[in-house]
């Protein structure tokens, strides 16, 4: 809902402000000129990029005007998840049940509790990857901690890969601005013998383009490459959570110490504390006892 309030905000002041000092508003409205500014900066971007960063691209900003789904009741599950599979894994054989878990999460009686982290397809396939890790074999913590480090860091750059396409795409509306500006001054010089308002009506839509590339760059581009970056940075934040969890599990820790090395790296206004997390997991162990009676 902010975003929707900057945008508003945005326009009001620019074009609002531009008819309250006296501005006629159909001056600013030139679609050839539109066209060749902004048709040139898409062109320039279907041409430097592949399809799947355009695509990237599109996703990337339809989640901009919508509601965060990283809520504290998707922190809740996901320290939930981590604390069942870590506790299972430190169960007598325990690999082997953690291991039919991973195989298939949809079918499984844990994950499946969780449907807010089962909906993340990155964060699903991180977590399933990197506990199947933790089955095949002895790692030390350090060695899985450099190496869930370098698949967030490649995701990381995989995901900020619009944000950068946008950044190149405003530094570059300013240049268009100025292309269009110069072909108005050549319709200019090429009327120069016209009526003085004709000249006036060129001259006024070649400032036009100058304008529209400047909006493109400063009330366009980067505040949308600005919200791409801050949304990839919170889609990571579970990532490095379920690092945290899984490197402190693998380093002997208790299951209730490990999801809370996860909790810390919470936002503090979705941050739960150490109290109400410690609550959750008594709710699990009751749970699974009256499980456990009504089988008996």
């Amino acid at each position: 809902m902010h975003r929707l309030v900057g945008v508003a905000t945005i326009l009001f002041c620019i074009f609002g402000g531009f008819m309250i000092i006296g501005g006629n508003i159909k001056l600013l409205w030139k679609p050839m000129e539109m066209v060749i500014i902004f048709g040139s900066g898409i062109g320039g971007l279907l041409l430097g990029c592949n399809i799947s960063h355009l695509k990237a691209l599109g996703s990337q900003l339809k989640g901009v005007f919508k509601r965060s789904r990283h809520t504290k009741a998707f922190y809740q599950e996901l320290i939930l998840l981590n604390f069942e599979l870590i506790r299972l894994r430190s169960a007598p054989s325990g690999s082997k049940q953690v291991e039919k878990h991973i195989e298939n999460p949809a079918t499984s009686d844990i994950f499946k509790k969780y449907p807010l982290i089962l909906a993340e397809s990155i964060l699903m396939v991180f977590i399933v990857d990197n506990y199947r890790v933790t089955t095949l074999g002895q790692v030390s913590a350090h060695e899985l901690d450099d190496s869930m480090d370098a698949e967030i860091e490649a995701i990381t750059e995989e995901l900020n890969h619009p944000n950068a396409m946008l950044n190149k795409l405003g530094d570059a509306f300013p240049g268009f601005g100025v292309l269009g500006a110069v072909m108005g001054i050549i319709l200019t010089m090429q009327s120069i013998d016209s009526d003085i308002s004709m000249i006036g009506m060129n001259i006024a839509t070649a400032l036009v383009g100058t304008f529209l590339g400047i909006f493109g760059c400063y009330c366009v581009c980067f505040p949308l490459s600005t919200a791409l970056k801050g949304d990839v940075e919170r889609s990571i934040l579970p990532l490095y959570m379920v690092k945290q969890m899984l490197v402190t599990a693998i380093a002997g820790k208790p299951p209730l110490l490990c999801i809370d090395a996860g909790r810390r790296m919470i936002e503090m206004e979705e941050k739960p504390t150490f109290s109400l997390i410690e609550s959750w997991t008594l709710k699990i162990d009751d749970r699974r006892k009256n499980d456990k009676d009504a089988r008996a």
